[in-house]
């Protein structure tokens, strides 16, 4: 048999030290995990002989990684390549907004990153395999609006929201546009206000699904107007503003970057934007607000988890190669399109931030009786 050498730095052999670590990191996530409650009964308060070794062994994991020469889990991270899980379907807002800044988050991490888009679900699907995905840093998952919406739309969530995944950090925020079908009789607010009081229930608004963005945006714009609009959901921006240009359906909330390109063919049209302030690339485009909805503002952010579980030093590791792929001004001008503003927070602060999110819709949303209808 072939004996494997020993550090440098240390009398125990590798393979003591590699096995050692593994157990240890096992036993740590096995205990990390809450027993289900049959099990919990069943344990009796009385330590074992067994459970004198694994304190022993536990000890000794801990002398292990004590040694000199021995790295910390982030020290090698990443080691292959990392995947970006985006709840959306392909040519939606999260689809832009991941692969904005894919390539500089790859060479800044020096691994590939891949998008993989999981649409469907009310982006419970794409959710949930970055919830049961290893804590290792290597599945992470970018959310918007509706992480912080379905716990009150759909309480039977396979996963607890936030507490099944660990912050990582705000990315961007943006306002979006109200687009409609370019032959709508209406070019304006007041001109589509009118034209819903004349036909109410009859013209419809495509959304992304509940609790998206799009979806918010439309439940504050029929609470503020009291218009009577039916919801269309879909399930991401890009079919949604397809179906709008296509005249299947006649409104939609979504970031710029999915509409101009139907802007562009002149197959729809913008008629505000949800923000406080204009956009500076549709400055001719006066916002809702402007238009007397007072005060009207629905803006989308984008941010970044990982599963729960994650080693702090890996977090972080990310939350800075983050800061330094958002910081570059080719990642600012792919943003320009959507006017996005880069807003990249520390982990603590993205999780005040959501949990407060969390609270406000909770809020809006058990009160309201949004219609809603398949496309």
């Amino acid at each position: 048999m072939v004996e494997r050498p020993e550090t440098e730095n240390s009398t125990l052999p590798v393979y003591f030290l590699d096995t050692c670590v593994h157990n240890c990191i096992q036993t740590h996530t096995d205990s990390a995990r809450p027993p289900p409650a049959a099990a919990q009964r069943a344990r009796t308060p009385a330590p074992s002989g067994g459970d004198m070794k694994h304190a022993f062994g536990a000890a000794v994991c801990l002398a292990a990684f004590a040694l000199p020469g021995h790295a910390a889990p982030a020290d090698h991270y990443p080691e292959k390549p990392v995947r970006i899980v985006v709840p959306f379907a392909a040519g939606g807002g999260g689809d832009f907004i991941a692969r904005a800044f894919a390539d500089k988050l790859s060479a800044t991490l020096k691994q590939p990153v891949i998008i993989d888009n999981r649409g469907g679900g009310n982006t419970v699907t794409g959710t949930e395999a970055v919830a049961k995905a290893e804590p290792d840093g290597y599945t992470l998952l970018i959310v918007s609006p509706s992480f912080a919406t379905n716990p009150t739309l759909l309480p039977r969530l396979p996963y607890r929201t936030p507490d099944d995944f660990a912050p990582i950090g705000l990315v961007i925020t943006y306002a979006m546009g109200l687009a409609a079908r370019a032959n709508l009789p209406a070019n304006d607010i007041p001109q589509l206000l009118e034209l819903a009081a004349r036909q109410p229930g009859k013209l419809t608004i495509a959304t992304s699904g509940e609790g998206s963005a799009s979806h918010l945006a439309t439940e504050l714009f029929k609470a503020a107007t009291h218009a009577n609009i039916l919801d269309v959901p879909y399930r991401g921006a890009g079919p949604a503003m397809l179906d709008v240009a296509s005249g299947h359906v006649d409104l939609a909330f979504t970031g710029l970057s999915q509409i101009k390109p139907h802007l562009d063919s002149k197959r729809a049209k913008l008629l505000a934007t949800s923000g406080l302030r204009r956009l500076q690339s549709a400055p001719d485009v006066k916002t809702i607000a402007e238009q007397g909805v007072k005060d009207f503002e629905a803006v989308v952010w984008w941010g970044m988890f990982a599963p729960a579980g994650t080693p702090k030093p890996i977090i972080d590791k990310i939350n800075s190669a983050l800061r330094t792929s958002l910081a570059d001004p080719e990642v600012a001008k792919r943003f320009e399109v959507i006017d996005g503003e880069v807003r990249v927070s520390s982990p603590a602060e993205f999780d005040r931030f959501v949990r407060e999110e969390i609270a406000r819709w909770s809020k809006l949303l058990k009160p309201s009786k949004a219609t809603t209808a398949s496309p």
